[in-house]
């Protein structure tokens, strides 16, 4: 066979006018598929319009019968009736039950034609002088993170399905738990950081929600699950000290800033090389680049996990620090609610493909500082909505001790006593209750441990 002939065809026009024959002559193809196709797939335009059409026929609570569809139908096709088009296409029409692989194939020639179309555009903008080479690689990560997107979509499926699948889950309840997060209590009321899901943890600045990050994800990695931390604030080497100060797990331990500073008593060389040599061995990786799109963000955690995976490795979780800071695509331009909802639905979408859990962190508005009660509460998440409704799990971090701090007519009592207090307040659990979680803290170690 020559290398022209085993070229696959693009647009097969007789494979769509298949589907559309099946979606006629099929009482319940609707209901099965209508939600599973998407317009964009037919590459014929009138195809495209017919399959728009029965959406329409659909959502509107009618069947596909013969006159529904004809009346959808312009008189004349170029020279063909509309009943003439209509027996054709329902001659061509197949079972139910054979109409998974034609949707397979529609939605393989649609995502070839795009790779196609994609390729093309960036070739074009590549030979333009005044693009910048790097953008127009970028927003050929964008493209093909939409198209990953649809490529985990999946069908629906049966109840006796879903219900054999949890039966099968719950024969297997330590394969459901997700990677330890370091702390025994919110292991117990968030089952761990689990796979597929998207954790929102929340906090002003000042509530310790870095400290939090390197102290469970440093556990997290030790424990021997695969850690992937994209730094977009803080340096690999702040990240390093703070986890070093963590890991030498005491009171009289350097304070973080002394380790950065370089100035740590010969006292503490030993416990440091022990602590450091424990941290070598864990499998995390820290990106501290300090400009990513989410694209490139997805890109590389995608290669991380073929690596990890290369080296028997799981990889559990994905961290952005944070989420503020992610440079948006051109999409939105400028809209902060729009923008904020493309990361967190990439987030939850991300979580999914690598079946792993990505944890996003994100700041609080400036509303909770106007309140008497400074504890958060939902509406303080920035541009929320839709980070709200992505989130498996959203916990915002609360530490009194920082206000006080800042009060001068504080009872010292109060402030002592508040001093290694951090709550950890479980506003959304979606598998789960909710609950406020007391831990302890030093922040300065940047260390975070169950309440003794």
């Amino acid at each position: 066979m020559s290398a022209a002939a085993s070229k696959i065809e693009l647009s097969e026009t007789d494979v769509e006018m298949t589907v559309l024959g099946s979606l006629f002559t099929n009482d319940d193809a609707m209901d099965t598929y209508g939600a599973v196709i998407k317009p964009e797939w037919f590459g014929d335009a009138f195809a495209r319009y017919m399959f728009d059409a029965c959406l329409r026929i659909h959502d509107a609570g009618h069947k596909l019968t013969p006159p529904t569809v004809m009346a959808a139908l312009p008189v004349d096709l170029g020279g063909v009736s509309r009943n003439e088009f209509y027996a054709r296409a329902c001659s061509a029409g197949l079972p139910l039950k054979m109409m998974g692989g034609l949707v397979a194939t529609l939605k393989d020639r649609w995502a070839r034609r795009s790779i196609v179309e994609m390729a093309a555009r960036a070739s074009e903008d590549a030979q333009r002088f005044e693009a910048d080479p790097y953008e127009v690689a970028s927003g050929c990560l964008a493209d093909l993170d939409v198209l990953m997107e649809v490529k985990q979509e999946k069908a629906g499926g049966s109840l006796r399905q879903a219900t054999t699948a949890l039966f099968e889950a719950m024969s297997s309840p330590d394969q459901q738990r997700g990677a330890t997060t370091g702390l025994r209590i919110l292991d117990t009321k968030l089952n761990g950081y689990r796979r597929g899901q998207l954790y929102v943890i929340a906090g002003r600045p000042g509530m310790g929600k870095s400290a939090f990050m390197c102290s469970s994800l440093r556990r997290t990695a030790e424990s021997g699950a695969g850690v992937a931390i994209f730094s977009l604030e803080m340096t690999r080497e702040e990240i390093a000290a703070r986890m070093l100060s963590d890991a030498m797990d005491s009171t009289s331990a350097p304070h973080f800033g002394t380790l950065l500073k370089g100035e740590m008593k010969p006292e503490h060389d030993e416990a440091a090389w022990a602590a450091a040599d424990a941290m070598s061995a864990s499998p995390m990786h820290i990106d501290d680049s300090a400009r990513l799109t989410f694209a490139q963000i997805a890109a590389k955690a995608r290669r991380l996990k073929s690596e990890m995976e290369a080296a028997g490795i799981k990889l559990a979780v994905v961290c952005i620090d944070h989420m503020g800071l992610v440079t948006p695509s051109d999409r939105y331009a400028g809209n902060k609610v729009a923008e904020a909802g493309e990361v967190s639905g990439r987030a939850r979408a991300l979580a999914k493909e690598l079946d792993c859990c990505v944890v996003l962190l994100c700041q609080l508005s400036r509303e909770v500082e106007k309140r008497d009660d400074k504890r958060p509460i939902m509406s303080d998440l920035r541009w929320s909505g839709e980070i709200e409704q992505d989130a498996h799990v959203i916990g915002f971090l609360y530490r009194e001790a920082y206000y006080l701090a800042q009060d001068p007519d504080a009872d010292h009592n109060k402030l002592v006593d508040a001093r290694w207090a951090m709550e950890f307040l479980i506003r959304k659990n979606r598998n789960g209750a909710t609950d406020d979680v007391r831990l302890w803290c030093s922040i300065a170690h940047s260390s975070i441990r169950d309440n003794a």
